[in-house]
């Protein structure tokens, strides 16, 4: 079920311009909040298969994992990232060209200046290597070990 909603929220995301500053709150006030460590870990596992399908949704599934670890006070992860280690550390190599792409077809023919687009591609490629950091950061995964 909550892998469903998973899809159904990033999907609707799609449209950037629609979006409150509030989206991924909004998710996780619905499907996140007061859940229990025996609930969150089949939604990391989850999270996991979705990210392998959606890598474009990094920023709003690292805020998710996020929201799905702090509920269950831990900073391990399911088997099945390790598993997937490479796949994840492929996606953060890719983040500027994600984020540049993502940022570029969302502003396309709205006549911003491309300094400003510019400066929302920096800013957006800076804002989801932060996330990793702390991911990386926070978990019991040895990312960068062989």
């Amino acid at each position: 079920m909550f892998k469903e909603e998973l899809i159904k929220f990033l999907l609707s995301t799609e449209n950037f311009k629609e979006l409150d500053e509030w989206y991924i709150s909004d998710f996780d006030d619905k499907h996140v909040h007061g859940i229990s460590y025996e609930q969150g870990c089949p939604m990391l596992i989850d999270c996991c298969e979705v990210w392998m399908q959606y890598p474009q949704n990094t920023f709003e599934l690292i805020n998710i994992m996020s929201s799905i670890r702090n509920m269950m006070s831990t900073n391990t992860f399911p088997e099945i990232f390790i598993e997937n280690k490479e796949n994840i550390l492929t996606i953060y190599c890719d983040t500027e060209n994600r984020v540049r792409t993502l940022i570029n077809r969302v502003y396309e023919g709205e006549g911003i200046e491309p300094q400003l687009i510019q400066r929302f591609i920096a800013s957006g490629i800076e804002d989801e290597k932060l996330m990793f950091a702390e991911l990386f950061y926070r978990s019991n995964i040895d990312w960068f070990d062989g």
